[in-house]
């Protein structure tokens, strides 16, 4: 489905998200505390709008990587941002030694893995002691007037333009029928406790519908 998506993927988010997705991935990218010269593995990087977050803030000394198990999302990924690494890999058994990174990011990718817990922890791996770790996604709409538009533009609005501008109607049907899956701020903190990570905090942006999950490795 992802490598179907993939060529108007970053088009689709910006026209669903009327823009502010762009903003979200800045903040994330911010929250990691990545200095100058550091390092972030970006999970599930799709396209690497959030890899080249991070990769400018760590700048040309740094050491920045994109893993996604999409091949062709990664051919988006390498051709909008040649100068970044980018790998085909699994979320859920990363390539990587443990303690390789200073950072770990994942946008608005746990809720589509087998696994999420076991994602969650793997991030946590590969992240050196006192390092980050950092989760973008999507929250259950809560229960008031803007959750009920929420939810409303989600069933109706979501599949019907996604799948417009896509081409690819089926997918955002998918995205839309996952609605009651997304989890909530409490349970999302508890999924980081579960995998180990250290000092939980969560961050509730776009009128409660995303939040900004961060942790620490030990």
């Amino acid at each position: 489905m992802f490598d179907r998506i993939a060529r108007r993927y970053d088009l689709v988010n910006t026209v669903l998200s009327g823009g502010t997705d762009g903003g979200w991935r800045r903040r994330t990218a911010r929250v990691t505390r990545l200095a100058p010269g550091g390092s972030a593995l970006d999970v599930a990087c799709g396209s690497g709008k959030l890899t080249a977050e991070l990769a400018r803030i760590a700048g040309s000394g740094g050491r920045v990587v994109g893993l996604d198990f999409s091949p062709r999302m990664l051919e988006v990924a390498r051709r909008d941002h040649p100068a970044i690494e980018f790998v085909e890999g699994d979320a859920l058994n990363l390539p990587f030694d443990d303690a390789t990174f200073d950072a770990t990011t994942i946008a608005f990718g746990l809720r589509n893995l087998a696994d999420p817990i076991r994602g969650l922890r793997e991030m946590q791996r590969v992240v050196k002691p006192g390092g980050r770790t950092v989760v973008l996604e999507f929250v259950r709409p809560p229960q008031n007037l803007v959750g009920g538009a929420y939810r409303l533009y989600l069933r109706t609005l979501l599949p019907a333009i996604g799948g417009a501008v896509s081409g690819q109607p089926a997918a955002y049907r998918y995205l839309s029928d996952t609605v009651d899956s997304y989890r909530t701020p409490d349970e999302l903190r508890a999924m980081a406790t579960a995998a180990g990570w250290s000092s939980v905090t969560y961050k509730g942006l776009a009128m409660g519908t995303v939040g900004i999950v961060s942790g620490s490795a030990d």
